[in-house]
C-alpha cells in the first residue's frame, strides 16, 4: 500500500492565517487566500493542450476549508461540485471560489461563496459539494469511466498545486489499476480503480479534475506514491457510481478498527538495564494491544548503535533487527529472518531518510 505524498493531502495555510475565533463560515474560509497566487502565463506543449485548458479550466473551482486548499470539478449546471474527502475533512461547509473571467486575476474574499458538503465516499475518497448559483454561461465537465482511455493516452490536470492557482499539466496515463488500496495522511484505507499517471500534481491538486482530450473527467487528482511520476487519480468510473448514489459510503467497522490501530504510537510497556552489553532495554507496543511487539536498546557507549528487535508475528522469537548506526533516527541495516527459524537470512541497506531498504542481500549461512 503505497503511503501518500504530496498530491494527496491539501495544501496547508500558513501558521499565522489561522484563528481560533469563531467567525461567519466564509470570513473563517477567506482566510487561507493570503497564499494564494493568481494564474500565470499559460505554457503548453501545443494547439490542443491550450483549448483543453481554455475549455475546461472555467469548470475547476478553488476548495478552500478553515485552514487548507485543494481543488474541484463543476459537474452538473445546478452547482454541484466534486473533490477528494481529504480536501474537505469533515467539515459540512467549505468556500469555493470559481475561475475569474480575466486570466491571471487575483481572488479575493469577495470572490468566495460557501458550499455545502451533501455527500461522502468514505472508501473512495470523494466528496459532493452544492453551491447555490454558478456563474451565467459557466459548463460543467461531463464525467468518463476508464473505458475511455488506455496506457499511453494523453490527459491534463487543472488544479491548484502550493497555491498557483488554476495551473496546467500534461502527461500520460500510465496504468489502470483496479481495487488499489492506499493510505491517506489520516491513516485511512482507501480502495478504488484509479488512474496511475505522469502528469505533475502536487498539493493543492487533491480532488482536481484529470481530462482526456475529449474534455471529459476521467479520474479525480488524489495522492502520489513513492518514486518519481508516480500520480493517482481515482477513476471516472467511481466518480460516477458515487454520483449516483444517495447516501454517504462509509468505511466498513473492519476498516475503520484497522485505520485506528494503524494510527496508534508506539508505547513503552517496560524498560530494564542490561549490564553486558552496558545500556537500556525498551519494551514497546507498536500496534496498541497490550502487548509487547519490540525492544529497543539503547547502549550506554554512544559510540554503539541504537538497535531495534521486533517480533512481528508475536511468536515470542526476533524476527527483524534494526540498527541506526550513527544515533540520527534513522536507521541504517535491518537483518531480516524471513523463514521464522530464529537466524537473519536477508540485510538490507538504507538511505538516509528512506522508509524502505534501497538494497537487500541474502546472508550466506
Amino acid at each position: 500500500m503505497p503511503s501518500l505524498a504530496a498530491s494527496g493531502k491539501p495544501m496547508r495555510a500558513p501558521d499565522f492565517l489561522r484563528s481560533a475565533a469563531p467567525q461567519p463560515a466564509a470570513a473563517r474560509f477567506a482566510q487561507v487566500l493570503g497564499g494564494l497566487e493568481p494564474e500565470g502565463r499559460l505554457v503548453t506543449r501545443g494547439a490542443k493542450a491550450s483549448q483543453v485548458y481554455r475549455d475546461a479550466s472555467p469548470a475547476v473551482v478553488l476548495v478552500i476549508s478553515e485552514d487548507s486548499l485543494g481543488s474541484g470539478a463543476l459537474v452538473s449546471a445546478d452547482g454541484r461540485i466534486v473533490t477528494n474527502l481529504h480536501v474537505v475533512g469533515d467539515s459540512d461547509q467549505v468556500g469555493v471560489i470559481f475561475k475569474p473571467k480575466v486570466e491571471g486575476a487575483k481572488v479575493s474574499k469577495a470572490d468566495l461563496v460557501v458550499a455545502r458538503v451533501i455527500r461522502r465516499d468514505e472508501v473512495a475518497d470523494l466528496a459532493l459539494l452544492q453551491v447555490a448559483e454558478v456563474p451565467a454561461g459557466l459548463k460543467p465537465l461531463s464525467v468518463g469511466g476508464a473505458g475511455d482511455i488506455e496506457v499511453g493516452s494523453n490527459v491534463h490536470a487543472i488544479g491548484h498545486p502550493t497555491g498557483e492557482a488554476w495551473t496546467y499539466t500534461q502527461g500520460i496515463v500510465s496504468q489502470i489499476r483496479k481495487d488499489y488500496g492506499w493510505a491517506a495522511e489520516d491513516k485511512v484505507p482507501h480502495t478504488a480503480t484509479v488512474i496511475q499517471t505522469q502528469t505533475p500534481i502536487n498539493p493543492g491538486n487533491s480532488g482536481g479534475p484529470l481530462i482526456d482530450d475529449d474534455l471529459e473527467i476521467v479520474g479525480v487528482n488524489s495522492f502520489s506514491g513513492e518514486g518519481e511520476g508516480m500520480n493517482f487519480a481515482v477513476s471516472g468510473d467511481d466518480v460516477k457510481a458515487f454520483l449516483t448514489r444517495a447516501a454517504d459510503r462509509r468505511l466498513s467497522a473492519a476498516d475503520k478498527a484497522k485505520a485506528e490501530a494503524d494510527d496508534c504510537q508506539d508505547t513503552v510497556l517496560s524498560e530494564r538495564r542490561s549490564e553486558d552489553p552496558k545500556g537500556t532495554n525498551y519494551a514497546s507496543d507498536g500496534d496498541c494491544d497490550g502487548v509487547s511487539d519490540g525492544v529497543a536498546f539503547a547502549p550506554d557507549d554512544k559510540k554503539q548503535p541504537m538497535k531495534l528487535m521486533v517480533d512481528a508475528n508475536k511468536d515470542g522469537k526476533i524476527d527483524t533487527v534494526f540498527y541506526d548506526d550513527d544515533r540520527d533516527g534513522d536507521f541504517d541495516l535491518a537483518l531480516f529472518d524471513t523463514d521464522y527459524d530464529g537466524k537473519p537470512d536477508v540485510s538490507g541497506e538504507y538511505r538516509r531518510g528512506e522508509p524502505k531498504p534501497f538494497r537487500y542481500e541474502r546472508i550466506k549461512q
